[in-house]
């Protein structure tokens, strides 16, 4: 064989090799590391609304036996767009804001004004009107937004405080009817109602013109000496054991107008008044009498 053809067989020997090795069949061992990431992904519908920069107005001064107009100022953050409502409840610290409306301590607005157009960020205001005798102490406002799939989404104001409130109510005039001279009149019954937020102790005090007389009642022809006008916390008391009235403010003893609690009716406690005529008294008289609350405490 010559060395042309030696060259050649020894190049297809090597080639049948490589060919071989090609076609045999291989087995790869496939790495793994003991971390290994994995991309996520998700598409949001729709994005709850978010409810920031909640804040009450502080503090809240009450108006006796009125009614007070308490705003919370609502910021929503909406990336869709499409908030529908936000409503609030204006609550004290010591109860949940989730509840019934109560005068005393939860005020709930279904439907707060929306004060911007809408936008991704939009505002609203929440207004409650607050009795007089809601509870004094710290409040919140917890305000909820709801756009138009329900989504929702809610958050809480600044502690606010609503200030003591010691007041009371009373008719103007406090009316014996007609009597002759040395005559005592029935029992005459004066209203007091309490129109704060604080239970109310209650001290009286009279003159007949000008504080410090002496009298209770300045007359036509003469007067009524204050020792002649007498209240008593019970009904149809003898005269004498009745508690005279004083030039100087003399708190009435066991006795108070407790805070108004019902949704309904005023808080009313009665004092009994009778007046003696003296015989030397004439005509149409007039006197003063001077009813001050004082807080009793809880």
């Amino acid at each position: 064989m010559g060395k042309k053809s030696s060259t050649i067989l020894f190049a297809l020997i090597i080639f049948l090799m490589w060919l071989s090795f090609l076609l045999e069949p291989k087995s790869f061992a496939q790495t793994y590391n003991s971390t290994y990431i994995v991309n996520t992904t998700v598409n949001i519908t729709n994005a709850a609304p978010l409810v920031y920069g909640i804040i009450l107005q502080n503090p809240i001064n009450l108006v006796g036996y009125g009614n007070m107009t308490v705003g919370c100022n609502v910021t929503v953050f909406d990336f869709d767009n499409n908030t529908n409502a936000v409503n609030a409840t204006l609550f004290q610290n010591t109860v949940s804001p989730i509840g019934a409306e109560d005068q005393n301590f939860r005020y709930i607005n279904t439907s707060c004004t929306r004060t911007t157009p809408l936008d991704f960020e939009t505002n609203f205001t929440c207004a409650f009107t607050v009795r007089y005798f809601a509870n004094n102490g710290t409040w919140f406002c917890n305000a909820t937004a709801i756009d138009q799939l329900s989504g929702a989404n809610n958050n809480q104001s600044n502690a606010a405080t609503i200030n003591p409130l010691v007041a009371i109510k009373m008719d103007a005039v406090l009316d014996y009817g007609n009597l002759g001279a040395n005559q005592i009149s029935n029992d005459t019954i004066a209203n007091v109602t309490n129109a704060g937020n604080r239970n109310a102790n209650i001290s009286v005090e009279g003159y007949g013109t000008t504080p410090g007389d002496d009298l209770a009642m300045s007359c036509t022809f003469g007067s009524i000496p204050i020792a002649n006008e007498r209240y008593n916390i019970t009904v149809n008391n003898t005269f004498s054991l009745m508690s005279q009235l004083s030039g100087s403010t003399t708190m009435v003893r066991n006795f108070y107008v407790p805070q108004r609690t019902s949704e309904v009716a005023d808080s009313i406690n009665q004092t009994y008044w009778k007046i003696s005529i003296p015989a030397g008294a004439g005509g149409v008289c007039n006197g003063k009498l001077l009813f001050t609350a004082s807080d009793r405490g809880a």
